[in-house]
């Protein structure tokens, strides 16, 4: 990203994007200074450490990194010290900066953080906001999705395999839609490029447990198998549908 910078303070380097914020406010990743200041918007449920802000003139989300499983119980945001560039959130800032401007239907990084604490470091990302969308599993529970907006989360998908991009946890919550209909992508967490392989099978795979998990969970979910095949069909191309979704 041509328009990136890092400022380092106390072994914190932050990462960010000077056309979004010219001069980087470090505590932008403090939910409690956005509280004191009136930038704070509330936090999202079930999504982990998610706070919604608005700064500079924009809906943002932050994001803290934080540990799962047994060792979550007792480490909530400590990851044994790497280097910068190898961090969690300088990661994902970079493959985000990379799809976006590669014109994939992903968030916007806006700044990511890299806080060392002894032999350990804390990490943060923002990014922009996805205006007026919900998750595909919020969707479905309230109706039925038509057959072209199955096609275009095919196809959605797939563009994002075309790009050679490893999603490490497709899910029904991870795929967004908005007011328009159109299909975001999001949480690039241990995410990567790879050489095309099985993984794309494996990513369609995760995804489809994922409804029928949720299928079992909620007995008015609105999914059945002739969606999937709606949404394989938009993966292969087929129904007269493009790479980014749209009808042809």
């Amino acid at each position: 990203m041509e328009t990136s910078a890092e400022v380092r303070h106390n072994g914190t380097v932050i990462r960010f994007d000077t056309s979004i914020i010219p001069t980087m406010e470090p505590r932008l990743f403090e939910p409690d200074w956005l509280r004191a200041n009136g930038h704070f918007q509330g936090s999202a449920k079930g999504r982990g450490q998610a706070h919604f802000l608005r700064f500079a003139g924009r809906d943002m989300v932050l994001r803290k990194f934080m540990r799962g499983g047994f060792v979550g119980k007792f480490n909530r945001d400590l990851f044994l010290r790497i280097g910068k560039n190898q961090s969690r959130a300088m990661q994902e800032f970079d493959l985000l900066d990379w799809m976006y401007t590669n014109g994939l239907p992903v968030p916007r990084p806006v700044a990511a953080r890299y806080a060392i604490s002894g032999l350990f470091y804390r990490a943060d990302i923002v990014t922009e906001r996805i205006p007026d969308a919900h998750t595909l599993a919020d969707a479905l529970r309230d109706a039925a999705l038509p057959v072209p907006l199955w096609i275009a989360i095919g196809a959605t998908i797939r563009q994002l395999h075309d790009h050679n991009v490893f999603h490490s946890d497709l899910n029904c919550r991870n795929i967004l839609i908005d007011a328009q209909e159109k299909v975001w992508l999001i949480d690039f967490d241990k995410c990567e490029r790879r050489k095309t392989g099985d993984w794309t099978t494996q990513n369609l795979d995760r995804l489809q447990r994922s409804l029928r998990k949720e299928n079992v969970n909620f007995p008015k979910f609105h999914w059945t198998d002739q969606d999937w095949a709606s949404l394989m069909s938009g993966y292969a191309g087929k129904a007269g549908v493009n790479s980014d979704g749209t009808k042809s």
